[in-house]
């Protein structure tokens, strides 16, 4: 009985290109490490998510204009800020992500 044999690096034929699979754990991964690194910057404290809360962003400035206890130097405010308890946690939490993007580059 003939049994086929299959080959451990796949081709295809694509558009006229040949491409073997052994390619596409690279590729994956480098696209896994920039969504690591996107998400970290996003969530510093001047990125697209992180800038939300700065006294001038979207969140802060409403917490700016109820003033008191929510500014920016008042108890509840200054939490938020990237020194503050909240908002220094966030920062720390998007290095430590962005860097493991980084480290998912080296290691490819």
């Amino acid at each position: 009985m003939f049994r086929p044999t299959i080959s451990r690096t796949l081709i295809t034929l694509r558009n006229n290109q040949l491409r073997t699979y052994a390619d596409q754990p690279k590729k994956m991964t480098d696209k896994a490490a920039e969504a690591f690194k996107e998400a970290g910057q996003a969530f510093k404290s001047d990125g697209s998510i992180g800038s939300n809360f700065n006294a001038d962003g979207a969140v802060g400035s409403k917490a700016q204009a109820v003033g008191g206890p929510f500014s920016a130097d008042g108890a509840i405010g200054k939490q938020f800020t990237d020194e503050g308890a909240i908002g220094g946690t966030g920062q720390a939490a998007a290095e430590q992500v962005e860097q493991a993007g980084k480290e998912g580059e080296k290691k490819v």
